[in-house]
């Protein structure tokens, strides 16, 4: 039985090179970013909306009298 060792090199057919890391969250901040600014912008208008209508609830009982 003949060995054949032609084929076998000490290097690499491919260049070696570090693999990166993965890119699955790359858009995450953006996402989480955006979220914090839709997300505050729709508590401040319910809160303003919210205290419109104690206001002028608390408005419509009030009765001035002028002397």
């Amino acid at each position: 039985m003949k060995d054949d060792f032609d084929n076998i090199r000490a290097e690499r057919d491919v260049p070696f090179s570090r693999q990166q890391p993965s890119t699955s969250h790359a858009g995450l901040w953006k996402q989480i970013a955006l979220g914090i600014i839709v997300g505050f912008g729709a508590l401040t208008v319910i809160g303003a909306v919210g205290w419109a209508l104690v206001a002028k609830w608390a408005l419509s009982s009030l009765q001035v009298h002028i002397p």
